[in-house]
């Protein structure tokens, strides 16, 4: 190389970075196929050289803005009608950036845990008829990738805007897609959704740390946070090096290449014992195996394990026949002819939990081989072996510490002009509901004040789930329920009541579309304007007559109605505050309640449960706010 060469190289490598920092740029969230907010004044930023002029234009609205000394910019663009598509241009003497097939029409913010990041072709109901009827262009979606912080002016995560096709929808969320369907069909507007989720996720994750300093059940931890974040960043980091670590193991086939551990001629005579289903979990990689005697080879045969918790993958003979990842529901596995032989069959499982390193697997009366007519239990031993592959990382859950999904993945998108956001969470909050109603509202307060924008804030409340109980009983998840129910004191808020769209085994219930109809009726009433009925009925005061309390709501339309034969749902108790389940009726308007076994019923309950089997609806369809009233701390009817 000559030393000409040599100089000139090392010139551009010293230059080169100072070039780049003067380099006009915009977060990735502007780009091409994006969807801008129509109607409100748009926020436009981005980087470029100190004190360079730039003009930005869109439509029918131009506007000039000057990069203060740190190279940063904001420009506002003169709200505009629904429309396009449209050029979005940036430009200075020295540079222009431009973006195509830009629609002005309206943005939404799906936000929350795995219920709204729940993706469309992941067996929700009716998904492969849904994903034909998608070809809709005008409909985008921006998803975030999952990121976390613990330190605030975090860039925009990287992503695109993808539109709607039978090629894209099966990846979005599914809630997200319903609604945006809705509200493109019905408003004739572009429609774009900014997708910020992540399963398993608490609430103070997703509020400032600051604003959690005086919310009781999170100030020790906010101010942690708060005091030394460069110290969580690090564990931040650290923990993220953990997290591929266990995820790659997760996905080692090392076990079944190197190991063997799946073959019939593989030794397990020294592997442990456990009897399936199993009441104590096991942790790490967990290799369970069986060998079933058949008396002859059967035509056809099937394989049923009940539940596996939560990443399976199942082999027989050596050959794999399924596997199952934390969003499917443990179904038949029909096996391939001819798998199956007389004498000796081997069924072996590889069996990991990434949630909490729990392993579990099978049902009680749910685990079990058909061959032919011939049906056998596979429930009792099976040899088991957890240390044949290497221990799992011990991963923290950083992702639940109060701000870090804020600073990474909401504080970013401000100040992006958005219609409104959509919000599915609240399971991961279920053992503590006495601290989320001022949590929720600090999230929504803080959400809005940082935005600068009243931000329609709508919500999905939790779903039916867990075991029925046969008597009343206290519930964590009620509690909860009612906590998001007080949370409707704010202005511009909505809250869709889906006890009955829940599933008593799966905290995902894969009915998502009637959930995102009810979201896009509040959002047509409280954020449109338009005058209907969008809530469920809702408490509204309570007299007793006699051995009865006479029951009544607000937001009952033309009438009350039942969903079924008799009125269920409903507990009374009387001074000693024992709850009794309760027989009801209608009686006009009004629900009349009572009980045999409680003479002066003072207080009464409904949908307060786990799992409810309530039915009362008004004249929309709609099912009614579980509540209760006439006890101390009781919430009643908020709205």
């Amino acid at each position: 190389m000559s030393k000409l060469l040599h100089c000139c190289l090392i010139l551009m490598t010293l230059i080169t970075p100072g070039l780049m920092a003067d380099e006009l740029k915009l977060p990735p969230l502007f780009a091409d196929h994006m969807v801008l907010q129509r109607d409100l004044p748009l926020k436009v930023w981005g980087q470029a050289k100190a004190g360079q002029q730039l003009e930005v234009e869109l439509a029918q609205s131009k506007t000039n803005v000057t990069a203060d000394a740190k190279g940063q910019w904001l420009a506002t663009l003169k709200p505009q009608a629904a429309g396009g598509p449209y050029q979005l241009t940036i430009s200075s003497k020295e540079q222009k950036i431009s973006f195509t097939d830009v629609w002005l029409g309206d943005v939404w913010v799906a936000s929350g845990q795995s219920n709204m990041e729940w993706k469309l072709g992941a067996q929700t109901e009716n998904w492969q008829q849904e994903v034909q009827d998608s070809q809709l262009p005008k409909i985008r979606f921006y998803t975030l990738p999952k990121t976390l912080s613990a330190l605030s002016n975090q860039p925009v995560p990287e992503a695109s805007w993808i539109k709607a096709s039978p090629e894209t929808v099966a990846d979005f969320s599914a809630i997200g897609w319903f609604f945006a369907k809705q509200n493109h069909l019905q408003k004739g507007v572009a429609v774009g959704i900014i997708d910020a989720t992540w399963g398993g996720t608490a609430a103070e994750a997703w509020t400032p740390a600051q604003a959690l300093l005086t919310v009781p059940g999170y100030e020790k931890d906010a101010a942690d946070m708060q005091a030394q974040p460069e110290v969580w960043q690090q564990r931040i980091e650290e923990n993220k090096q953990k997290d591929q670590q266990k995820w790659q193991l997760i996905g080692s086939n090392a076990g079944v290449e190197q190991l063997k551990l799946a073959e019939p001629a593989t030794n397990d005579s020294q592997w442990q014992q456990v009897s399936l289903p199993n009441a104590t979990p096991l942790s790490d990689i967990v290799w369970l195996r069986k060998t079933v005697k058949l008396a002859k080879a059967p035509t056809q045969a099937s394989l049923f394990f009940g539940d596996i918790n939560q990443i399976g993958r199942i082999f027989i003979n050596g050959k794999q026949v399924a596997e199952e990842s934390w969003a499917d529901s443990t179904t038949e596995i029909k096996l391939p002819a001819g798998l199956l032989k007389a004498g000796d069959n081997l069924i072996a499982l590889r069996v990991i939990n990434s949630w909490d390193n729990k392993v579990s697997v099978g049902r009680a009366g749910q685990l079990w081989l058909k061959a032919d007519t011939t049906q056998l239990n596979l429930e009792g031993d099976w040899r088991y072996n957890n240390t044949a592959e290497p221990k799992l990382p011990d991963v923290k859950f950083l992702n639940w510490k109060p701000g870090v999904l804020f600073n990474a993945m909401i504080k970013p998108l401000m100040p992006y002009a958005v219609k409104g956001v959509i919000w599915y969470q609240g399971e991961s909050n279920g053992d503590k509901p006495q601290y989320y109603h001022k949590l929720f509202s600090t999230l929504i307060q803080s959400w809005r004040q940082h935005w600068q924008q009243p931000l329609p804030f709508l919500y999905v409340q939790l779903a039916s789930y867990m075991q029925p109980k046969a008597q009343p009983a206290e519930s964590s998840w009620a509690a909860l329920r009612e906590a998001q129910t007080q949370t409707l004191a704010l202005p511009q808020t909505a809250m869709v009541v889906i006890t009955d769209l829940g599933d008593i085994e799966d905290v995902h219930p894969r009915r998502k579309k009637p959930v995102a109809e009810r979201l896009w009726l509040a959002a047509r009433a409280v954020v449109y304007g338009e005058d209907l009925l969008y809530s469920g009925p809702v408490f509204k005061s309570m007299q007793a007559e006699g051995a009865q309390l006479r029951l009544s709501f607000d937001q009952a339309g033309t009438g009350l109605s039942v969903q079924g034969e008799a009125l269920k749902g409903f507990a009374v108790a009387g001074s000693d505050g024992k709850y009794q389940n309760a027989q009801a009726r209608l009686d006009g308007n009004q629900v009349l309640v009572w009980s045999d076994k409680v003479k002066q019923p003072v207080s009464v309950r409904f949908g307060w449960a786990d799992y409810t089997y309530a039915n009362l609806y008004n004249s929309a369809g709609l099912p009614a706010v579980p509540f209760r009233a006439g006890e101390k701390g009781a919430a009643g009817g908020v709205k």
